[in-house]
């Protein structure tokens, strides 16, 4: 196996030219796989001196996070985090001190896992991914790069370039929770993450993404659909639980069964809404 740090993107778009090729950002999901022989690349492609990956621009557009951004940088940047609280909130839940300081926001989406915390967020926020290095850059919704587990819209010699953000809304109310086997450092067996603004007491706009229930963390729009120009009551929770539970599609496996991931998943949209519209709290 051959090693070249890149500086430039015109460095790494030839290097991933060759067949074989992979990118190093973090390291952190990718030495995994390594170790356990799950991938033997030809070719280590290190994009962590590559500036124009790592930079991290915010206006009153919206933002523009660069895909070898670090998790602690971005958890640092302080504008980011006032402006975009539910995304913060899902990174400083992500590993471990020492993984954020090497985890990036664009490994850990290329890395497709059903389980990716931080995609519920950038779901949410309706992001779209800017991919370069094939015969044209091209701009997909966060969901179309997504297509399964360890599975991407990314093409033969194609990187993820960087992540733009929707300017967001003032009044928008986040959530994040996710249910695993501990309470730190684990991958969650369900999870969900949501915004939800108020006007006059009904809900006028609903973002709800789940993972770990689906190939892919998705958006719940069968409950935002619900929820909309509706008062929050004990009947709207409920019938908002259910519908949650029939919107995802999980596996059984040595974590949890099938069945447990529905409940928890709906469980996890009930307690959304029970906190935001006031209601008095209900166990999980």
């Amino acid at each position: 196996m051959d090693y070249i740090r890149v500086t430039s993107e015109d460095e790494l778009a030839t290097a991933l030219r060759r067949d074989g090729a992979v990118l190093l950002a973090g390291g952190t999901d990718l030495m995994v796989k390594m170790r356990g022989w799950a991938i033997r690349p030809s070719l280590l492609v290190d994009i962590s001196r590559v500036d124009s990956l790592r930079r991290v621009s915010t206006s009153s557009d919206g933002a523009v996070i660069g895909s070898a951004a670090r998790v602690a940088d971005l958890l640092a940047n302080s504008t980011l985090c006032v402006r975009y609280p539910l995304l913060a909130a899902v990174l400083r839940s992500l590993g471990s001190v020492q993984i954020r300081n090497r985890a990036t926001l664009g490994g850990n989406l290329a890395n497709a896992s059903p389980a990716a915390d931080s995609a519920l967020a950038l779901l949410a926020y309706d992001a779209r991914v800017s991919l370069a290095g094939g015969a044209a850059e091209r701009t997909l919704p966060l969901a179309e790069f997504l297509q399964g587990p360890r599975r991407t819209a990314l093409q033969h010699g194609e990187y993820l370039r960087a992540i733009d953000l929707p300017a967001p809304r003032a009044d928008w109310i986040p959530f994040f929770h996710k249910v695993g086997r501990r309470r730190a450092l684990t991958i969650a067996i369900a999870s969900v993450a949501g915004l939800l603004a108020f006007r006059d007491g009904d809900i006028v706009d609903a973002r709800l993404a789940a993972g770990s229930v689906a190939p892919t963390p998705l958006r719940l729009h069968s409950v935002e659909q619900l929820v909309v120009g509706r008062h929050v009551d004990d009947a709207l929770v409920a019938t908002a639980a259910a519908t949650a539970t029939r919107a995802v599609a999980p596996i059984a496996d040595v974590r949890a069964t099938a069945s447990y991931r529905r409940e928890v998943a709906g469980e996890l949209v009930a307690r959304f809404l029970r906190e935001a519209g006031g209601l008095a709290p209900a166990s999980l």
